[in-house]
């Protein structure tokens, strides 16, 4: 009888809300590929519910920091997947290229991950960056459209890409148009350096101090107008999409509309700052809070920020921020926190997703392009709802991509040392069709 082939041992670090449909496809496919997938959790209870005692699946209690902990952890493993925060991946990195383990995680890839290449190609690994939704499918489903027109001789003279986390039109209920579905201090500081990117030839920058006030609205294919504002640097994919010569580059985010003129007061207001600890002690009402940052006295609240930020607004953006609680005697329990921290306490518990509300993901690509002196305009358009709070559009779009490229890796494909992304053929390819076979497809449109 021959040997059974060992069990290999897959560690994923962190199992939170963009996880879920990861651990499900890896789960699914652990017995037929002999898998043990170990999720390593500061909340092991969390950890445990999404196995649901899957019988190939284990939780275990981490702190990251905890340098013994995470090392057997890592030391024990065939491979690695870090969804922690994208600040944490080089605790994990450091680990997996001392212990000789392949790594793979959703985030952009790092400088500091990048300094690390020589080190990581010397050990022969693997490290694979940017395998979620944005960055992931974009790059996946722009590569394909690209190399398709490259074979046709085509010349690509412009290139737009927006994706938004959004809320699906039937749990739209507050003024916002928004529900957190992802990383929510992420979406508290977005945008904070000066964003560059390429229009007509010419490299324009946008501070951000203005990011939020210059969102334009974007029409997208059959699916009605999104707010857009533009992301921190389109220019560095010129050269890692194989664009040079192009004309317009620029990536930018989906917000539902109105969204950015009332997120661009609370930048105004300074609420959005990480930097200084506040001198407020735990369970401080709201207004305490809001009352130091505003200039005036008094109740007209109104009156008061548009003193504070120097122009007017319009009642339906002071709506917006009245909704969120900040006039009211809601208690925040943090300890001195940073206006950024205080802004994420407080939509966490206003945009909240209930049991039955579905998430909403809206990406498009326009591509304009010639062949033969003939002028094409290409746009490229997914649109998908979640299932419930726990089962995601993000969680679907950001754990599916960075699940499949594992299972193909772990059966011995993209054996190309370094640190790698989805911009190949023989990665995106495999990734994008069985995508397709779960019917997560871009709808395509080409105009001439």
């Amino acid at each position: 009888m021959p040997d059974l082939e060992p069990i290999k041992k897959i560690i994923l670090f962190g199992a939170g809300r963009s996880a879920t449909y990861l651990i499900d496809y890896l789960l699914k496919h652990s017995v037929e590929e002999n898998w043990k997938i170990i999720l390593a959790d500061t909340n092991v209870n969390a950890a445990k519910i999404k196995l649901n005692n899957h019988p190939n699946g284990e939780a275990v209690p981490c702190d990251i920091h905890d340098t013994e902990i995470r090392g057997q952890l890592i030391k024990s493993a065939n491979f690695v997947i870090s969804m922690l925060p994208a600040y944490l991946h080089m605790l994990v990195a450091k680990d997996c290229i001392l212990y000789g383990v392949d790594m793979a995680t959703a985030s952009y890839l790092s400088d500091e991950l990048m300094a690390l290449e020589d080190e990581i190609k010397e050990k022969g690994l693997v490290f694979a960056s940017e395998l979620g939704l944005d960055p992931g499918l974009d790059h996946m489903s722009a590569m394909k459209i690209f190399d398709e027109i490259k074979r046709n001789n085509g010349t690509i003279t412009s290139f737009e890409s927006y994706t938004g986390g959004l809320v699906a039109p039937e749990s739209d209920d507050n003024p916002w148009h928004y529900k957190i579905s992802w990383n929510p201090r992420n979406v508290v500081l977005a945008g904070q350096c000066t964003s560059q990117f390429l229009q007509h030839g010419e490299v324009k920058y946008i501070p951000y101090n203005r990011l939020f006030k210059e969102a334009k609205n974007i029409d997208v294919n059959g699916h009605g107008q999104y707010s857009m504002y533009v992301n921190r640097d389109s220019i560095k994919y010129i050269e890692l999409y194989g664009l040079e010569g192009i004309e317009t580059m620029i990536r930018g985010t989906f917000r539902g509309n109105n969204y950015c003129e009332a997120w661009s007061v609370l930048v105004d207001l300074g609420l959005t700052d990480n930097t200084t600890k506040l001198s407020l002690s735990g369970n401080f009402q709201y207004l305490t809070l809001i009352h130091g940052f505003l200039k005036g006295s008094g109740n007209d609240f109104k009156s008061r920020i548009e003193l504070t930020i120097g122009r007017l607004i319009s009642q339906a953006t002071f709506d917006q921020i009245e909704w969120l609680g900040l006039f009211g005697g809601n208690l925040c329990t943090l300890e001195n926190p940073t206006p950024a921290e205080f802004l994420e306490y407080v939509i966490v518990n206003k945009w909240v997703l209930s049991p039955t509300d579905r998430d909403l993901i809206v990406m498009e690509h326009k591509i304009k392009y010639t062949i033969e002196e003939k002028e094409y305009c290409l746009s490229s358009t997914l649109y998908r709802e979640g299932t419930d709070e726990t089962h995601t559009a993000m969680s679907e779009l950001v754990g599916l991509p960075l699940a499949i490229y594992t299972r193909h890796r772990m059966k011995g494909k993209f054996q190309k040392p370094g640190c790698i992304l989805p911009l190949t053929e023989d990665i995106y390819r495999p990734i994008l069709d069985e995508l397709e076979e779960m019917g997560i497809k871009f709808i395509e449109t080409i105009n001439e």
